[in-house]
């Protein structure tokens, strides 16, 4: 477990985890990210410091929400209990260490854990400037008003940030306007809206809307001021362009989501993080209006050429999709009438954008205060992660309806258990012959002091 300060999945992912783990940091433009694997940390957005140029097939892992369960003990990672309290009445020694070790240790590591950082206290007092050293995509394209973070996220789902947090981080970092799309509901960014039209109506503009999220596509729909029904984990095609068509009926838009995340390849399965995900051929044909062809520090070539080759059809967005706070790496450009939602909304729906993209990220990043709960139980956290390496079950892909995208994979070690029996009997040995052999020189100093105080007697 770390301390994130930037984009950690979700969770995403996100997660992984992740993965993440959601990550390192370098500054490099790989045209082939490393296949992903369902790691076995729950993680949301995990940073990634690179620019990557991704075939469809493969993708920086990031933003996802991995979750993987101990099966020791028939206990899980997803049981939030923390058992208190010692081991057995009258002390470890008069039970078995390792069954106790477990009950504790196992249940709350992970997710029953706090996080390290307490982002409730972040704040965001820098201002970053990005058009004082970037250039748009379009060269043509010089003469723009807003600045424009079309996908992030806030704690109305899976992201760390209140609304207040995020309008705050969205300034700091060179934004004039965001759309909001929580997972499945819009009310987060009602209440962004609400709180930017109070407190900075003249710095950002909030558009409100949705990530709609299943296992077969994440899709943001924007300009909706109504939560869209989500259809089951694995919808029909029929079913999804329902979705497109009641979106448009309500006077919104759709932008498909990070292609490359969801085509990465995850392990052990060894398929695509979104089973079945539409191509883009599909999509057009269905009426989305456009592609997210830069999400977080992921450059989708392919898609970016597909909205060139329909530029009379589809539009091309940028976004943060920020879960945790950390650099920006693409700013929408757009040249509105004004700066408000319709207009702005307007120049998307007619196709009329460009975008800044800085590979290496924005300064200054900041890391969350630490959690003090955090230390309190860490320390049990640590325990039940030993024992995770022993039984893994990988879960997959989050749907974000309360199921997974894959089927449940099992992976118990054995061979690790195996030597952790052998160890611990190694380990006994030791102890009884070094208890034994203490013992014996104990005994033998004692004889030896016996009979030296005797003979001073017998004097």
């Amino acid at each position: 477990m770390m301390r994130a300060s930037s984009q950690e999945w979700d969770g995403q992912d996100r997660s992984s985890s992740s993965a993440a783990s959601r990550s390192s940091s370098s500054n490099h433009v790989s045209l082939e990210p490393p296949v992903t694997q369902s790691v076995r940390h729950r993680s949301l957005n995990s940073p990634i410091d690179s620019i990557h140029e991704t075939k469809e097939e493969h993708a920086p892992e990031s933003n996802s929400v991995h979750i993987r369960e101990s099966v020791i003990g028939g206990l899980t990672e997803t049981n939030h209990a923390f058992h208190r309290g010692g081991g057995p009445p009258g002390g470890w020694d008069n039970g078995p260490a390792v069954p106790a070790h477990l009950a504790v240790g196992v249940p709350v590591s992970d997710n029953g854990v706090p996080q390290p950082g307490d982002y409730t206290k972040m704040e965001f007092d820098w201002k970053t400037d990005p058009r004082s050293y970037l250039k748009p995509m379009d060269s043509n394209f010089t003469d723009y008003n807003v600045l424009l973070d079309a996908h992030m996220h806030t704690t109305y789902s899976d992201g760390v940030l209140s609304p207040k947090q995020a309008i705050d981080y969205a300034i700091a970092n060179g934004y004039n306007a965001v759309i909001v799309t929580d997972h499945q509901t819009v009310a987060g960014s009602i209440a962004a809206k609400k709180y930017a039209e109070k407190h900075h109506s003249d710095q950002i503009t909030v558009i409100t809307g949705m990530e709609y999220t299943c296992c077969r596509i994440h899709m943001n729909l924007i300009g909706i001021n109504k939560s869209v029904a989500v259809t089951p984990p694995f919808p029909s095609d029929d079913e999804l362009r329902d979705v497109i068509n009641k979106v448009h009926d309500m006077g919104g838009l759709v932008i498909v989501n990070h292609i490359p995340w969801s085509n990465a390849t995850m392990l052990p399965w060894n398929d695509a993080r979104l089973p079945n995900n539409p191509t883009r051929e599909q999509l057009l044909d269905w009426g989305v209006d456009g592609f997210e062809v830069v999400n977080q520090n992921t450059f989708d070539l392919r898609s970016y050429q597909f909205v060139q080759e329909n530029s009379d059809r589809l539009v091309a967005l940028t976004g943060s999709d920020m879960h945790y706070p950390g650099s920006s790496y693409a700013w929408t450009t757009i040249n509105a009438e004004n700066r408000t939602a319709d207009a702005i909304l307007d120049e998307i729906r007619n196709r009329r954008t460009s975008f800044l993209l800085d590979a290496s990220g924005t300064r200054p990043l900041q890391l969350a205060p630490y959690n003090k709960n955090y230390f309190k139980y860490a320390p049990w956290g640590l325990i039940g992660d030993y024992f995770y390496g022993y039984a893994d079950k990988y879960t997959g892909q989050y749907s974000f309806q309360g199921t997974f995208c894959q089927n449940e994979v099992l992976d118990t070690h054995g061979t690790m258990m195996g030597w952790f029996v052998l160890w611990l009997i190694v380990s006994i040995l030791v102890l009884e012959i070094l208890y034994w052999f203490f013992r014996w020189l104990l005994l033998l100093v004692a004889h030896a002091i016996h009979g030296c105080i005797t003979r001073r007697r017998a004097r």
